[in-house]
């Protein structure tokens, strides 16, 4: 079978498995035998038998206020400003999605669709390329270290080694967050680790967000000076200061994202390595041990073969220089 053909029914299967395990997993933690939709519909059935009791109102008519009530109490569509633009263009290509900004017209679904498709794979390979930046300096680090502070000659697992710092960083970057939300929100700790793993990852459910502005009517004001002035708090002018601060955050977020990109990469590239590292890595096959060590004058062997892969791997093994130059030696005889 073609190798190629193996690994992807291989690795289709283990989706497949994950997944289905993952779902009875969520099944176990999240049903319950509460009915939401049912108690909704027995509750809004109670709204209709007082209001017919004691105003005789009719069943249509009550449709009809609950539909209008529906539509006045939902959450209102944010005015397409430029910062809510800008918004919206992030969450489109970063792929995270909130949903809570979405064109509406025709003209704004399509021009999404074009502007997603060029700038999807540009953002995708932005941070594809950062991230393996940043998994190359962590790798160059490490090796620096091992080399000078260890005194390791050539060090090993440098993959699996720089997996596991960026996880770590993914790791303290994401408490990092879940401790500034602290203050802007009041969500849990689980809540706060939560939202930062799903928006990092991209995944974007929209459950919880921090930028969602919460403009619901609640409450009927006969008076026209309370929606003016709860419309103009929300409108005020951003200042200086808080602009920086959305720049930062801004930058800080982009860094976030690549830093797990490059822990998704890099353990990626764990995987591909454990899957394809040889019994015996470094080993030579006894055909080229022979054909090399005929290439070199008996004079220069021992020395050749103190850096040969062949000589570092049976040393392993136990054998010592000596016995290794001894065996050489009746070859040649």
């Amino acid at each position: 079978m073609d190798p190629l053909i193996k690994t992807a029914i291989l690795r289709t299967l283990g989706f497949l498995l994950w997944a289905l395990l993952s779902a009875w997993l969520f099944v176990i933690v999240e049903y319950t035998e509460k009915d939401d939709r049912q108690e909704k519909y027995q509750l809004l059935y109670s709204l209709y038998q007082f209001l017919a009791s004691k105003y005789n109102m009719s069943l249509e008519e009550f449709n009809n206020i609950s539909s209008i009530a529906y539509e006045a109490l939902s959450e209102p569509k944010p005015q397409w400003t430029y910062d809510i633009a800008v918004n919206f263009v992030w969450q489109a290509l970063t792929t995270i999605g909130y949903g809570w900004i979405t064109p509406q017209t025709p003209t704004g679904q399509i021009l999404c669709i074009f502007v997603s498709l060029l700038g999807i794979p540009i953002t995708l390979l932005a941070f594809k390329s950062i991230g393996e930046l940043i998994a190359k300096w962590v790798n160059t680090i490490v090796s620096k270290f091992e080399k000078k502070i260890l005194k390791r000659l050539e060090p090993k697992h440098m993959k699996t080694k720089g997996a596991v710092i960026l996880f770590s960083t993914m790791i303290s970057l994401i408490a990092l967050n879940s401790v500034l939300l602290m203050y802007h929100t009041d969500w849990t700790l689980v809540e706060r680790v939560y939202y930062c793993f799903i928006t990092f990852t991209t995944i974007g459910f929209g459950d919880y967000v921090v930028e969602k502005p919460q403009q619901r009517s609640t409450k009927l004001s006969l008076n026209s000076s309370v929606y003016q002035e709860s419309h103009e708090s929300l409108n005020e002018e951003q200042t200086a200061l808080e602009i920086f601060v959305e720049l930062f955050f801004t930058f800080y977020t982009i860094f976030t994202l690549c830093i797990v990109s490059s822990v998704l990469n890099a353990i990626m590239a764990v995987i591909e390595e454990r899957r394809c590292r040889p019994r015996c890595p470094g080993c030579v096959p006894r055909k080229t041990q022979d054909t090399g060590d005929n290439d070199v004058p008996y004079s220069d062997a021992p020395k050749q073969r103190e850096t040969n892969p062949t000589y570092l791997c049976m040393e392993n093994y136990g054998l010592q220089k000596d016995s290794m130059i001894s065996l050489s030696v009746t070859e040649l005889k």
